[in-house]
């Protein structure tokens, strides 16, 4: 039985200061403002928390194959669902493989551990964007408010902070907030409890370019607070709050 295991693209934070091509961006301050050297600093130290986790659970199923009873063969990258063959199933449903501990493993790799880091990456996001949110809106004076109905948190905070950058953020960062958003879906089904169906999401995003949009959000948020002047490129400082 072939096992599919899939790094997500993703690369030790280091190699982004080497002179390579590399799948995606990780956020880079322009202002070396506190908290967006912070946001770079922590951005980047979950990026290789994600890598070193999906190395650990590469190694754990080698180790496991190597010892396991029936043969398995560990293939990197992945398969969709649709495209298994008959003697895939076949194998799928031989008790051998069903209790082998390679199968338990191969699908905490492929499914649940995908959607836990997922969760830590756009928690992250909603988190910073509420901090910047607060910030932004305690020096224009401008009241934070709640979020409307229908409305997600990441959308809600780049609108208060367009408003106190005088820009349109959710305009500028559509294609990301489009993304963003359809992972997000994929994130609430695994929050609440629909672990049944994950499976079928499992190709439906990188974590790479998870890192990707999260990273030009960031961005665009840092180039918009620039331009309205709350703070400036290249500061060593950034103001007291």
């Amino acid at each position: 039985m072939n096992v599919y295991f899939d790094r997500e693209g993703l690369v030790d934070s280091r190699e982004f200061y080497e002179d390579k091509e590399l799948p995606y961006a990780l956020f880079s301050s322009i202002s070396s403002v506190y908290p967006f050297v912070k946001f770079e600093e922590e951005l980047a130290e979950i990026n290789d928390y994600c890598v070193f986790i999906l190395s650990q659970l590469e190694d754990k199923l080698e180790t496991l194959i190597r010892e396991s009873d029936v043969p398995f063969h560990l293939v990197k990258g992945y398969r969709r669902a649709e495209e298994d063959t008959a003697e895939d199933m076949e194998e799928l449903f031989d008790p051998a493989y069903m209790f082998s501990p390679v199968t338990t493993w191969k699908k905490l790799s492929r499914d649940i551990n995908k959607c836990t880091l997922l969760l830590l990456i756009l928690s992250y996001l909603e988190s910073s964007l509420n901090e910047i949110a607060k910030w932004f809106c305690g020096e224009r004076s401008v009241p934070l408010g709640r979020k409307e109905r229908g409305d997600d948190e990441i959308t809600f905070y780049l609108r208060k902070i367009g408003q106190c950058c005088a820009c349109d953020l959710t305009g500028a960062l559509e294609e990301e907030l489009a993304y963003i958003r359809k992972v997000r879906m994929i994130r609430n089904r695994f929050v609440h409890r629909e672990w049944d169906q994950v499976d079928k999401y499992y190709d439906k995003f990188r974590l790479c370019d998870v890192f990707h949009a999260v990273s030009a959000i960031f961005a665009g948020v840092e180039k918009a607070a620039c331009g309205a002047g709350l703070i400036e490129e290249n500061e060593l400082f950034g103001k007291e709050r």
